[in-house]
């Protein structure tokens, strides 16, 4: 059989926005974390989404995609039988990776896509309400000829073996090898490469040797879909083909060879499919959610690889400060330091990253305010920012941030605000409410030159705090930090502890 492709087209993941929809669409299936798998009470959920704060379709027809093809190519969930029904289980990786109050795509896809390969559960429909389960029957014959033909390919682990072959070839660093097109392919349609989703790099250096003599050649059609890899913060595709993306320091290039160098020692794979023979056979195995529970980074890797592949090294930026003061800095690179002070900015909900088509530079963030960023793609933090906008709007605000301040406004009655939104679980009410009072205690004091620092501070909750009984006068009371949350009619709500401060910013429907 011939592999024409390699990652799905109905994971949209081309624009730069992509991670935020990643993280919102995630979020949503966490809601029916460990439920019985209802499709058509994810279809509503997913269609409740405000669009001004998810990248998320509004067509319901897209939905199809979102709900079959995220977890069976980057396994946002896995679906297993519980009391002979279908029960939806977000994955650990992306519980960890991307509904936590700091997602982390690049983590999440670089452990996905290390351990994504063919055969896998693609094509599979599940019957919400009961046992029933169905494959589409073109990913079946696909699926029965990759198990047919003995293929274990991992399509990242191949390039990866793929770029190591290159720099032995060539005779340069990992760093600066790269793979065309047809030399993926054609690496994908060997059979002495794509049986094991690690392959030997023996086989690999001579594939490459047979292609690069003219012996060898890739499909004459095939699609090249790989600007997914980009959202790895490791792999690029390009004209030149594929490669490790540029390092921005010494102990960046360090970093992304360790990383390819645990990539290439990663011999696990799937192969509970390897005994179907027929359809049959196929979905007694899908039954089984095997495929469900492999695909789970966090969970089927050894941990030091996991640290390994999703570590970020705050020296990285202290080299970068370097290489600007003595004049070697890349000019393509812009750094935003979280010391820096920050013009306060309009609030555009209508604004994406993707909307500056003339920005070239590769925007370094430093650690700080990598934080601050990853908060805010959170999908709970996003939507009580949009809450919290439209109601000072509506009480003759204009709401205004920057790359610190969640949110600042000036009533006409002059009083001022500054809001820190923070997405909360049981677990962590405490160690979220600390950041918050440090964070609001910090942006008044270095902003005050803008702000004044006769501002309000308020902390703003996706319900109301109550799990720890002293926090709110504690708050209100010692710190004179205000509490502000919406009920389930999206009525705002104030702690009775902090009603002089919140008198200017109630009106009469609010408590």
């Amino acid at each position: 059989m011939e592999i024409k492709d390699l990652f799905s087209h109905k994971i949209h993941s081309s624009g730069d926005d992509w991670p935020n929809k990643l993280i919102d669409i995630a979020s949503i299936f966490s809601e029916f974390d460990g439920k019985p798998y209802d499709r058509s009470a994810i279809e509503t959920r997913l269609s409740e989404i405000s669009p001004r704060s998810s990248a998320v379709a509004r067509d319901p027809s897209k939905f199809r995609d979102e709900i079959s093809a995220y977890p069976a190519y980057l396994g946002l969930y896995r679906v297993e039988l519980i009391d002979n029904q279908w029960h939806i289980f977000l994955s650990h990786t992306a519980k960890q990776f991307l509904t936590s109050e700091e997602p982390n795509v690049a983590a999440f896809m670089l452990l996905q896509m290390t351990l994504f390969q063919y055969p896998n559960g693609m094509g599979v429909a599940y019957s919400s309400g009961s046992s029933s389960v169905r494959i589409q029957s073109n990913t079946r014959d696909r699926t029965l000829d990759f198990i047919e033909n003995g293929i274990h390919l991992s399509p990242l682990r191949l390039i990866c073996m793929g770029l190591r072959a290159d720099s032995i070839l060539k005779e340069i660093t990992p760093l600066e090898a790269a793979l065309t097109l047809d030399e993926v392919f054609v690496l994908a349609n060997q059979a002495t490469t794509n049986s094991q989703a690690n392959p030997n790099i023996e086989d690999v250096i001579n594939a490459l040797i047979s292609h690069r003599n003219g012996e060898l050649v890739p499909p004459e059609k095939y699609e090249s879909r790989f600007h997914i890899l980009k959202h790895t913060n490791f792999l690029v595709s390009g004209r030149n083909g594929i490669r490790i993306r540029d390092a921005l320091s010494e102990t960046d290039a360090k970093e992304l060879l360790l990383k390819l160098d645990t990539i290439n020692s990663i011999d696990t794979q799937f192969k509970e499919f390897d005994n179907a023979s027929n359809s049959e056979e196929l979905l007694d195995e899908v039954r089984s959610c095997s495929w469900g529970r492999y695909f789970d980074g966090v969970k089927t890797l050894e941990s030091d690889k996991v640290n390994i592949l999703t570590s970020e090294n705050p020296a990285i930026y202290s080299e970068l400060e370097i290489m600007a003061s003595d004049g070697t800095q890349n000019k393509n690179i812009e750094i935003i330091k979280s010391e820096n002070i920050y013009t306060l900015r309009q609030v555009d909900f209508s604004k994406t990253s993707s909307d500056n088509k003339t920005k070239r530079k590769t925007i370094y963030t430093d650690p700080e305010l990598t934080k601050i960023r990853r908060q805010r793609a959170n999908l709970s933090h996003k939507v009580l920012l949009e809450k919290l906008h439209d109601y000072l709007e509506s009480q003759g605000a204009t709401p205004y941030e920057n790359e610190h301040i969640d949110l600042f406004a000036e009533l006409p009655s002059k009083d001022k605000y500054v809001f820190e939104v923070k997405s909360i679980t049981v677990n962590n009410l405490l160690s979220q409410t600390r950041k918050g009072v440090s964070q609001l205690y910090e942006y008044r004091y270095r902003y005050q030159d803008i702000i004044g620092y006769d501002v309000n501070l308020f902390l703003v909750y996706p319900q109301e705090p109550v799990v720890i009984p002293w926090l709110q006068e504690y708050l209100c009371t010692d710190r004179h930090i205000g509490i502000i949350w919406f009920d389930e009619n999206d009525q705002i709500q104030f702690s009775e502890n902090c009603t002089d401060m919140a008198k200017p910013l109630m009106n009469e429907n609010a408590i």
